[in-house]
Formats: C-alpha cells, sequence, structure tokens
C-alpha cells in the first residue's frame, strides 16, 4: 500500500511528514514502522527517455511484439512488482524513470536479449547492474554468456582450489571469455576496471547459491 504525504518541517538529521491514513488500521495491523521513498522533484530527463525506448526496442526486435504494446506490459509489471502508481514517460520523476530503466534491463539480462550498445551505458545503477550479471552470468560488458572472475585477494589459483574454498564474501565480476582471459588477464586489474568503469562486487550468499559456489 503506498500514500503519499508532504514534508513539513526538517532539521539537519530529520524530517517530519504529515500523511492522511485511518488510525484504525494501524492499531489494527499493529503498524510500527513504515518505509518512506523520496522523489527528487525532478522530471524524466530526455537521456532516460532515449535510454528507455531504446531498451523497449530492443525487446521489440528480439520478441517481434510491438513497441507500444511492450510499454503497457512493462509499466503494469513494474507497478505490480514495485506498488507506484501508474507511469507516464512523458512526466514521470526523474528517481522513478531510473528504477524503471534499470526494470528494463534486468528483464533483458535474464532473458539474454541483445543489445546494439551495452545495457552497462545505459544502466542507472552500475552496482545494481553488475549484481545481475553476476547472479545470471552475463558478461559485464559485452552481455555475453560469462564466467566468475574473482578479483584481487580473492582471485583463485595459487593453492586455492575454486570447489574447496568458501567464496561468501569474496569479490568477483562476470566476464566473458574475450574480457577475461585476454582482457583482465593482460593487464593490472585497477586499469581494466577503470577503462569499462565497472568493479569487483562481494558475493553474498544468494550469488554463491545461485553460481554453485560453495558458501
Amino acid at each position: 500500500m503506498i500514500i503519499t504525504g508532504k514534508i513539513i518541517d526538517s532539521t539537519e538529521d530529520e524530517i517530519l511528514i504529515s500523511a492522511f491514513f485511518p488510525s484504525y488500521f494501524i492499531e489494527k495491523r499493529q503498524i510500527s514502522e513504515v518505509e518512506i521513498t523520496i522523489t527528487d522533484g525532478r522530471q524524466i530527463s530526455a537521456e532516460q527517455r532515449k535510454k528507455i525506448y531504446a531498451t523497449i526496442r530492443d525487446i521489440s526486435l528480439y520478441t517481434g511484439h510491438d513497441p507500444e504494446e511492450l510499454k503497457a506490459i512493462f509499466k503494469a509489471d513494474y507497478i505490480a512488482k514495485t506498488g507506484e502508481k501508474w507511469l507516464s514517460l512523458s512526466d514521470v520523476d526523474m528517481t522513478t524513470a531510473c528504477d524503471f530503466l534499470q526494470h528494463l534491463i534486468e528483464f533483458c539480462i535474464d532473458n539474454g536479449i541483445p543489445s546494439k550498445d551495452s545495457y552497462l551505458d545505459r544502466t542507472p545503477d552500475i552496482g545494481r547492474y553488475l549484481y545481475r550479471c553476476l547472479a545470471t552470468r552475463t558478461c559485464a560488458i559485452c552481455g555475453k554468456k560469462a564466467e566468475v572472475h574473482h578479483s584481487g585477494e580473492s582471485k583463485i589459483g595459487m593453492g586455492r582450489n575454486r570447489t574447496k574454498i568458501h567464496h561468501l564474501g569474496l569479490q568477483a565480476v562476470a566476464l566473458c571469455r574475450q574480457h577475461h582471459e585476454f582482457g583482465i588477464h593482460l593487464v593490472p586489474e585497477s586499469e581494466f576496471y577503470e577503462l569499462h568503469h565497472i568493479w569487483a562486487i562481494r558475493l553474498d550468499e544468494y550469488l554463491c547459491k545461485k553460481l554453485g559456489l560453495k558458501v
């Protein structure tokens, strides 16, 4: 359930929000905590809109479905999953536009939908993108089928057996064979990461299980 309110006062560390909501519901359900989403008040940018339509076009070319039909379907899917209000790409706020674009990109990653350019160049949240790429074994750079590259002090080899060590908390990134063997292994990691504007992320329990790695 989503309700709206107004910020009526603020200090350096806190904000005071006023929102209408029946008190009997709170008492009946014994609600003591709520989640607050704050939008920045800015409308969707031309660049965001361009990336959203480009991603919908990629899905259209891959599936054969009409772009306008897909736009309506993905809006409905996004609303069902987030509880947000119906959105219009003409004046939606910038925060929601970012989240909707990421929603589209993650669908493409999950379903292996190719793109004319890299989704890395479109994603508004690189950390979230890198996580999804690892979970689906998708190269973070080109979108091809990927291997798990253990980074920095988390490297495998030199006495560290991939099947025996615990991977939880180690740092990794998803890279295809070309970007793995003929990319990051041929130059200093920091140089490779800086060139492609990516970084390694820590493997949590979900990623370890998803990738079949020992926790």
